[in-house]
């Protein structure tokens, strides 16, 4: 109820700015398929590392528009996160910082449904920075990924419980995995896996 709230007064305030057009229906069937790295899974307290997107267009996956954005290293930056990812500060010296890009990936992402695995906590990690910088959250709307593959799953074998951890649902769909954890590979295995699960069911 609180996200529906939010949603309607974010259009209220920023429906005719120069944010309107993230505001209005998407047209068409592309998605954008997005994965975001982060110093930890506290939605409260972690710090974005890196985000990356990619276009699904016409039944095929764009990685070659790919957007892919490492930060400055934050503070929160530690062995932990470091070991998952694999991005180090000395990696980082180059990264944006935070605001510039998120406008980046407004324009680039434009007001297309995002597809994701666990898109709730991506989203939820990009709207800690947008909302105090912009005073809106992502308006996009958004499509889980395991949801899908769990309803696909039900339907081919109702009387298993589907495994919807990301390399269990890529390794069923058979879909290469593409530099894990890291946010450029995430978001085009992420991708793959999507039109993997627009095919048709067979019966």
């Amino acid at each position: 109820m609180l996200k529906q709230w939010r949603r309607f007064t974010d259009r209220q305030r920023h429906g005719h700015g120069p944010f309107a057009h993230l505001f209005l229906p998407s047209e068409g069937d592309e998605v954008m398929a997005i994965d975001c790295e982060t110093t930890g899974l506290d939605r409260r307290h972690s710090e974005l590392v890196s985000v990356a997107a990619v276009p699904v267009r016409q039944g095929r996956v764009v990685s070659s528009e790919t957007l892919a954005i490492q930060m400055v290293a934050p503070a929160s930056l530690q062995a932990d996160s470091i070991r998952i990812h694999r991005l180090r500060p000395v990696d980082l010296e180059e990264g944006e910082n935070v605001a510039d890009a998120l406008i980046r990936l407004l324009e680039f992402i434009d007001n297309r449904p995002l597809v994701g695995w666990c898109v709730d906590f991506d989203v939820a990690m990009i709207n800690r920075y947008l909302r105090p910088l912009l005073g809106f959250d992502l308006p996009n709307r958004t499509i889980e990924l395991s949801t899908l593959y769990q309803k696909r799953m039900r339907h081919q074998q109702p009387d298993l419980t589907p495994d919807l951890h990301f390399d269990a649902m890529a390794e069923a769909l058979q879909v290469p995995v593409m530099g894990r954890h890291t946010a450029r590979g995430d978001a085009i295995t992420t991708a793959l896996m999507y039109l993997q699960l627009q095919k048709p069911v067979l019966n």
